[in-house]
C-alpha cells in the first residue's frame, strides 16, 4: 500500500510536465512549424523566452497571474489548460479505478492525453481532424473484443446512432439558421464516443457535454463581462471530457 501511494505521489507531481509536452506537440501540429518543437517556451505576445520560474508547469501560470514578465501581457492559457487537465485525469484514474493494473493505467491515461491533445487542437484551429477522429472511432469499435465492457453490437449501434442523429441536427440547423452549429468534426467525434460507450449512454453523454459547454459559456460571459454571439466556442473539449469520464465508468 505504501508503494502504491509513493508511486501515486510521483505520478501526480510528474503529470503537469506530461501536460506541457502534449501542449507543445499539439501546438507544433496545429501550426505546422517544426522549429516550435526546438524552441524553448516563449510568450505568445512578445515571443521572448520565458524565465525559469515561468516554465514551472502549472504553478508558474498561477504565480505570474498568467502574465509575461517581459511585456506584462496575458499569455495563452493553453499550457496551463493541458497541465491542469493532465493532473486532473490522473487523480481521477487513481481515485475511481479499483484494482488498477499497469496496463489499465497506461490505457486510461493514454486515452486521456490523446483527448487533451485533441481538445487543444480544436481550441487552436476550431476543427477536429479526420486523422484523429476516424482511428479513434475504429478503436472504439474494436474495444469490445479486448476490454469486454460493452457488446460489439451496442458499440456499432452507438457509433451509427451518434453520427446519424448529430448529422441530422447539424444539417437542420445549417438550413434553418444559415450557419454552422455543430461541425462535422464534432459529428465524427460523437460517433466515435458512441462506439466507445455504447448507444445506451449516448443521451447522458450528449446531455453532459451540452450542459458543461453552456456552463462554460455563462461563466466566461460573467468573467469577461461581455458577450459576442458570433464568437465560436469549440465543442470538442466538452465532448472529450464528458466522453472520457463516462467511458471510464463503464469499466468499473
Amino acid at each position: 500500500m505504501d508503494y502504491f501511494y509513493a508511486n501515486s505521489i510521483f505520478l501526480i507531481c510528474f503529470s503537469p510536465i506530461i501536460g506541457t509536452i502534449v501542449a507543445k506537440l499539439v501546438i507544433y501540429l496545429a501550426k505546422k512549424d517544426v522549429s516550435l518543437m526546438l524552441k524553448p517556451l516563449e510568450c505568445n505576445v512578445c515571443c521572448n523566452p520565458l524565465h525559469l520560474i515561468e516554465k514551472i508547469p502549472l504553478f508558474s501560470y498561477i504565480l505570474m497571474k498568467g502574465r509575461c514578465k517581459f511585456c506584462d501581457n496575458l499569455r495563452t492559457p493553453i499550457y496551463f489548460f493541458s497541465e491542469l487537465s493532465s493532473l486532473l485525469v490522473l487523480i481521477t484514474i487513481l481515485s475511481t479505478s479499483k484494482s488498477l493494473i499497469f496496463s489499465q493505467f497506461i490505457l486510461f491515461y493514454s486515452m486521456a492525453l490523446f483527448l487533451i491533445g485533441l481538445s487543444i487542437y480544436d481550441i487552436l484551429t476550431k476543427r477536429l481532424p479526420d486523422m484523429a477522429t476516424l482511428p479513434f472511432l475504429l478503436l472504439g469499435l474494436s474495444q469490445s473484443y479486448w476490454l469486454h465492457n460493452i457488446d460489439f453490437q451496442d458499440s456499432v449501434f452507438g457509433a451509427v446512432a451518434g453520427g446519424l442523429i448529430t448529422a441530422l441536427v447539424a444539417t437542420a440547423y445549417h438550413k434553418l439558421r444559415g450557419n454552422i452549429g455543430i461541425g462535422w468534426g464534432d459529428v465524427k467525434l460523437i460517433s466515435a464516443f458512441g462506439a466507445w460507450i455504447g448507444w445506451q449512454l449516448l443521451p447522458l453523454f450528449i446531455l453532459f457535454s451540452s450542459v458543461s459547454g453552456i456552463l462554460f459559456i455563462l461563466l466566461r460571459l460573467i468573467a469577461l463581462r461581455r458577450s459576442n454571439i458570433r464568437e465560436q466556442i469549440p465543442f470538442g473539449p466538452f465532448l472529450c471530457m464528458s466522453g472520457w469520464i463516462i467511458w471510464l465508468q463503464t469499466l468499473n
